[in-house]
């Protein structure tokens, strides 16, 4: 997609006349008339007609012609994988951020480490046990 068109779907304006005229084609292909579709959903020819020529109505006379043309999983899923909220409460206290925490993970050993802290603990106990001779 180009960055023109990409930049024109972000529009809302142009957004709902894209959807306007996508359940246009929808309902074309499955050959019905405005009649029809406006008559199972249970919305007005009018309001069909504003709804596919330029992406006014409702979300409710939305969601009731989207059931009709099988599209309803598609609505479903639009805002899948975002975070929803109980509250607007919950929504400022998602977006405070706690200090970082200090590592507080242990050194992996090292054993060449290791062995040389041994010896230099050996030493250290040999000079103490000669020193109290």
């Amino acid at each position: 997609m180009d960055k023109i068109k990409a930049f024109k779907l972000r529009n809302p304006d142009a957004l709902i006349q894209t959807l306007g005229r996508r359940l246009r084609l929808q309902r074309l292909a499955q050959g019905m008339t405005q009649q029809e579709l406006a008559e199972r959903a249970g919305v007005s020819l009018s309001t069909l007609k504003l709804m596919e020529q330029q992406g006014k109505g409702s979300m409710q006379r939305l969601a009731k012609v989207a059931v009709v043309l099988g599209l309803d999983g598609d609505l479903r899923s639009l805002f899948t994988g975002q975070r929803c909220y109980e509250s607007t409460e919950a929504v400022e206290r998602a977006k405070r951020k706690r200090a970082p925490q200090r590592n507080t993970r242990k050194a992996i050993p090292n054993p060449l480490a290791q062995q040389v802290a041994e010896h230099l603990a050996g030493d250290k106990i040999t000079e103490r046990q000669r020193g109290t001779r």
